[in-house]
């Protein structure tokens, strides 16, 4: 439902008949969501179409948008500016005591640790996750029981070892095509008669 929330707001905020005020709204709600939703495939395409649109990096929080789509780490500061723009539904709290926004960035944070260490003591993910060492291991026991990331856990040393796993080809295609769309986008910018040209005689 989330994801759905975020791409209907995408292409709504597209809609010509709208009043531009109200389109930045569609479109800042559809961001929110987005950042705030379960990490998965679904998501990471709204994220890629989300930051293509350059509307979005005119908010405040563009920079927890991009390092979101991106997959690097978000930073305490992003968090604090980014949470003043959450409703205070947004805000509630887990079963976990934790708000959607702790869980969201806790786990995006170590999916992006995933692809920069093949092994990381506890205590230090949970330093760089600034939670306890049991919150550290039960978010990452869960996200490996539910496939998001690939590893184990070593509960006697104390260690977590990710492993690399290959990306399923239907994603290595939306890749190549979402790089295609990023070069059409900006040879239309730059030459739009050309490019328009060139486009209808390849039927795009």
């Amino acid at each position: 439902a989330v994801v759905s929330t975020q791409s209907t707001g995408l292409e709504l905020s597209l809609e010509p008949l709208l009043s531009s005020t109200k389109q930045t709204e569609l479109l800042r709600n559809a961001v929110l969501c987005a950042i705030i939703a379960p990490a998965g495939l679904q998501r990471s395409r709204i994220l890629a179409s989300l930051c293509k649109d350059e509307r979005s990096q005119n908010f405040l929080f563009s920079a927890m948008l991009n390092n979101t789509q991106l997959g690097h780490l978000i930073t305490h500061d992003q968090v604090s500016l980014f949470e003043k723009e959450l409703e205070e539904h947004q805000l509630e709290k887990l079963p976990n005591e934790m708000s959607i926004l702790e869980a969201a960035v806790m786990e995006h944070n170590v999916l992006a640790i995933s692809h920069i260490y093949m092994s990381i003591r506890l205590e230090n993910l949970a330093y760089l996750l600034r939670v306890s060492r049991p919150q550290a291991e039960k978010v990452v026991g869960k996200m490996i029981t539910e496939q998001r990331i690939s590893g184990y856990i070593d509960q006697i040393d104390g260690v977590v070892f990710f492993e690399s796993v290959s990306k399923p080809w239907d994603e290595h295609i939306d890749v190549v095509c979402n790089k295609v769309n990023n070069v059409i986008d900006v040879l239309l910018h730059h030459e739009p008669a050309f490019t328009k040209e060139r486009l209808e005689a390849y039927k795009c």
